[in-house]
């Protein structure tokens, strides 16, 4: 056996590829629910809004990452 002293490029996924896996259509229903989690929770959302902002962006991908595909 002998080692190759050439590396290989990594080349990426095409974006469009990227998009269909990661399926955004899917991420609707978990962003609602944490929106009516927060809502729900008494907590004023107004002096909050950052936080509840970051929960909506980041519950859609994370939640339906976690799902099978």
């Amino acid at each position: 056996m002998s080692v190759s002293d050439t590396f290989q490029t990594r080349q990426y996924p095409e974006p469009r590829a990227m998009l269909r896996l990661i399926k955004p259509i899917t991420w609707f229903p978990p962003i609602w629910a944490f929106l009516c989690g927060a809502v729900s929770s008494g907590i004023p959302l107004g002096a909050n809004w950052q936080t509840v902002l970051l929960g909506m962006i980041l519950a859609g991908p994370i939640v339906c990452g976690m799902g099978r595909q």
